[in-house]
């Protein structure tokens, strides 16, 4: 029992699966192209700190000498008879509220001045005592560091500096260190022309990573106005606080804000140093999302983001060195975490697990490498120096990489979905034409029709034909009506030109009109409770109930029973739908046809190849849903045992 149309319908292969070889090969190459970049990256900034290793230094300091006092008391009177411990050459004690006092031994510079030039440039506060020429056990004293404005300084430079005249085979002179970031200090006595050979070199290498920063962000803010990614725009933010962090621990704040107050300066250094681990450690988060990270790392991941925040609240809170502290270890549990992260991801997504391994790994050993002497665990070399340079590329570029490839796995995604949704919509214009041109010639074919068929009736009803031929005729004439009507019908539910005109219907008799009306209506068996008048339109009804038992009718072996059954129900089973409902079912068992194809049942000129023997017009079903949608109801299909039935809920009111 069901209608299926005999036109096979042609679909189109849309090529929206696999990547294709060419799209790998493209993948693999522009994978290749940003590793390339990376080593490029880290050979240019090797190659830059060979060069300044290069220039012989000369430094003219003979010896060093600490001493560490833990409570900041000791004044230079007592010096003399302190008890200095042998020095390395760069000073690395983390951070320790302690002050230290570093002994220079300075060798002659040919009667000319040198610089004493000391770096970091973040320091707070170095003091130098230098001695006063023919005044035994006097000293002078100067003060640098970041909390001194610029034009204050003994020597004009982005490196902290004093300008010194040793006498003599050599000269005796006191640093004093306070400082709230890692006491880390490397002190160094050049010519005048060797330390500005040395702060060129410092220019030179800072515009080498500025212009390469400056690249990743305006990389990063175009692709952000592109897709409004929020990786991508955290990262952007993250650049924006890596380049100022760049400019101001090499010591460009001062230049820039030269008549700023004291401590201006070194407060926006702390700040701009906690922001930027901040942001590096919400943007690696957000792109660990998408490869379902697993719980344990990302719990730490996310403690160690609110610990941030806390480094934060406490510099705010005038807590310096310990927000400072706080920040540094946090960034040194990461190293740990970084491999953990990358190897307990559990999803697959762009640029690939092991590419996020190789970086996550690469970023790891950059930041051992820096943290562990700032935090005053290992001994401090050159690197750590300019770690700033060196880690900046080999943990930011890194990220910069992984975002890239992602994106560009995102851009080929939307190419392909684009293409996939030109093709649809190319396949939905066809199907359109194709159902436009279907319709037209329908609506003409029925209005056609018409009128030579009713010259051919009336001419057969006036010819003297009796009997069986005459009832053979008479099925025919009906058989084309119907499938005229049902076509009429159809457009004009398609040109959405049937309104719906609710008053009360009697549904029982409506039930028993329509089986009156059956050519066959002796094979159908209707069983209806006490139904209710309900509002609605009766003339879609017997339309719909005309359709549905002749469908039973034609596609029920000869001489089977159709049953037609009625009665009130609280509820659709299907939807859920609250009541009161009246269900319709009409029944029948299978005939040659076999059984109706679910997929298809309703649509529109729907036939089977078996289906081919009986006269139809593939709309009767379709006619029967589009109608149970205008009225409010709901339609079923069941094949149980052998039988098909429908099942049409209505709604008793409108």
């Amino acid at each position: 029992m069901h209608e299926q149309a005999g036109e096979d319908t042609r679909t189109a292969d849309a090529r929206t699966g696999a990547p294709s070889s060419r799209n790998r090969s493209g993948q693999l190459s522009a994978t290749a192209r940003f590793v390339l970049l990376l080593l490029f990256v880290v050979f240019g900034a090797a190659a830059t700190i060979a060069w300044m290793a290069r220039v012989p230094s000369q430094d003219h300091v003979l010896a060093r000498a600490v001493l560490e006092d833990r409570d900041g008391t000791l004044t230079i009177d007592q010096m003399a008879n302190a008890d200095f411990a042998p020095a390395p050459p760069i000073l690395a004690r983390g951070y320790t509220p302690s002050t230290y006092w570093v002994r220079l031994t300075i060798g002659p510079a040919d009667g000319g001045p040198l610089v004493l030039r000391i770096r970091p440039t973040y320091l707070d506060r170095v003091a130098l005592f230098e001695p006063v020429p023919g005044a035994p056990d006097t000293w002078r004293e100067y003060v640098t560091g970041d909390r001194t404005p610029f034009l204050e300084r003994d020597v004009p430079s982005v490196a902290l500096g004093f300008t010194i005249w040793p006498s003599g085979p050599e000269t005796t002179y006191y640093l004093r260190l306070t400082t709230t970031s890692t006491s880390m200090m490397h002190a160094e006595a050049l010519t005048p022309q060797l330390a500005a050979l040395a702060d060129l070199q410092i220019h030179a290498s800072e515009i080498f990573i500025l212009g390469l920063l400056l690249c990743t962000l305006l990389w990063a803010a175009s692709d952000f106005l592109a897709r409004r990614d929020l990786v991508v725009g955290c990262f952007a933010i993250n650049q924006l606080f890596f380049i100022s962090y760049n400019v101001l621990i090499m010591g460009y704040g001062a230049l820039i804000f030269p008549n700023a107050a004291p401590g201006f300066v070194d407060q926006l250094t702390s700040i701009v140093v906690i922001a930027t681990s901040l942001f590096s450690i919400l943007t690696n988060r957000l792109l660990l999302r998408q490869f379902d990270l697993h719980p344990i790392p990302r719990m730490i991941l996310d403690t160690l983001l609110g610990l941030t925040v806390v480094a934060l609240g406490l510099l705010i809170s005038g807590a310096a060195r310990e927000a400072l502290a706080l920040n540094a270890y946090v960034v040194m549990l990461i190293v740990p975490l970084l491999p953990a992260m990358a190897f307990g991801t559990r999803r697959e997504a762009p640029p690939g697990r092991r590419t996020l391994r190789i970086f996550y790994v690469i970023q790891a050993f950059s930041l051992l490498l820096t943290m562990l002497p700032i935090l005053g665990v290992l001994p401090a070399t050159a690197w750590n120096l300019d770690a700033n340079i060196i880690h900046g590329l080999l943990s930011d570029m890194p990220l910069f990489v992984l975002l890239a490839l992602r994106s560009r796995a995102a851009r080929l995604r939307g190419v392909e979905a684009q293409r996939a949704l030109d093709l649809t919509r190319g396949q939905l214009k066809l199907q359109r034409a194709h159902s436009e041109m279907q319709n037209r010639f329908m609506a003409m074919l029925t209005h056609e029709l018409r009128t030579p068929l009713s010259v051919i009736r009336l001419a057969v009803g006036t010819a003297k034909v009796e009997g069986e031929p005459r009832r053979l005729i008479e099925a025919a004439f009906g058989n084309m009506e119907g499938i005229i009507d049902r076509c009429s019908f159809a457009d004009r539910m398609d040109q959405k030109g049937l309104e719906v005109e609710r008053t009360p219907v009697d549904l029982a008799a409506t039930l028993r009109a329509a089986v009156s009306a059956s050519t066959e209506s002796g094979r159908v068996a209707l069983r209806a409770e006490a139904l209710p008048s309900i509002v609605s339109d009766g003339q879609l009804i017997a339309t719909l109930l005309h359709n549905l038992i002749d469908n039973a009718v034609k596609y029920s072996p000869e001489g089977s029973t159709v049953e037609v059954t009625a009665a009130v129900v609280d509820a659709v089973p299907a939807t859920g739908g609250a009541g009161p409902y009246v269900r319709i079912t009409v029944e029948n068992a299978c005939g040659r046809t076999g059984m109706p194809d679910p997929a298809h049942l309703f649509e529109k000129f729907h036939r089977g190849p078996h289906a081919r023997t009986k006269s139809g017009s593939g709309l009767g079903l379709y006619i029967v849903h589009g109608i149970v949608d205008l009225l409010g109801g709901s339609i079923a299909y069941d094949f149980i045992e052998g039988r098909a039935r429908f099942s049409v809920w209505l709604p008793c009111s409108a």
